[in-house]
């Protein structure tokens, strides 16, 4: 067997030196970009982390703005109701005007302070305002003699007149033409005869059955439970 050359003993030290240097290089390069995918996912968690506490930070502080929302939203409408009931009830009509103490249901519910209000809302303030007008012309009534047109103490109104019939009332028809110019709950059976008109400037709220043979006009009134009407033979004039 022939020696080899010691150059050629040392060019494949020299290979085998490189090729070992080059994997040592390949592996540092394998660990570098290990370490860069690692630091990159530390940096990812911490960003969504960081994302998530202002996700929560923005819902808790968006909470908490509806709740304050809210809260100034009830006491708005606890202020506006106030606000509605402690201020007089303006029905439309100037001071001394001739209609100035005649309250009906299409002017008040028509009125701009009154109109958008809901109707369970409306009837109520109605009412409240009747309650009113009533006591003033109590009063005005009492200014004057008995042959005041606004009538006296001694005068008994009719039925109707208090707001409510009932059965001790004793009333079961109304056999000539009325006008209800108050609100009236009708607690008992009724008939309207013929040819009689019952004109309602008034809310009628009918809590029992009544027979209509002639005519309800409720055109400058309202009608609660007019389901409870039977107009088989009758004429109802709704608003």
């Amino acid at each position: 067997m022939i020696p080899r050359p010691f150059k050629h003993k040392i060019k494949i030290k020299q290979d085998a030196y490189e090729a070992e240097q080059k994997i040592l290089a390949e592996q540092a390069e394998q660990a570098r970009i290990q370490r860069e995918w690692e630091r990159f996912d530390l940096e990812q968690e911490k960003i969504k982390q960081k994302t998530q506490q202002i996700l929560v930070e923005e819902e808790s502080r968006q909470h908490a703005e509806y709740l304050q929302w809210k809260e100034n939203e009830k006491n708005r409408r606890i202020q506006e109701q106030l606000d509605i009931e402690s201020r007089p009830i303006n029905t439309g009509t100037a001071m001394n005007h001739n209609s100035t103490w005649q309250l009906t249901w299409k002017s008040f519910s028509s009125h701009p302070s009154i109109l958008n209000l809901p109707m369970a809302e409306k009837v109520r303030l109605y009412k409240i305002a009747e309650s009113q007008q009533v006591d003033r012309l109590n009063y005005y009534a009492n200014l004057h003699s008995e042959q005041n047109s606004l009538g006296n103490a001694k005068h008994t109104p009719f039925a109707w007149s208090d707001g409510v019939i009932n059965f001790a009332d004793g009333i079961s028809e109304i056999s000539e033409s009325v006008t209800w110019t108050n609100s009236v709950d009708i607690n008992v059976p009724l008939t309207i005869n013929d040819g009689v008109t019952l004109t309602v400037l008034g809310v009628m709220t009918v809590n029992a059955v009544v027979i209509n043979n002639g005519t309800i006009n409720a055109s400058q009134g309202f009608i609660i439970n007019s389901g409870n009407i039977d107009n088989t033979n009758g004429t109802l004039i709704a608003p």
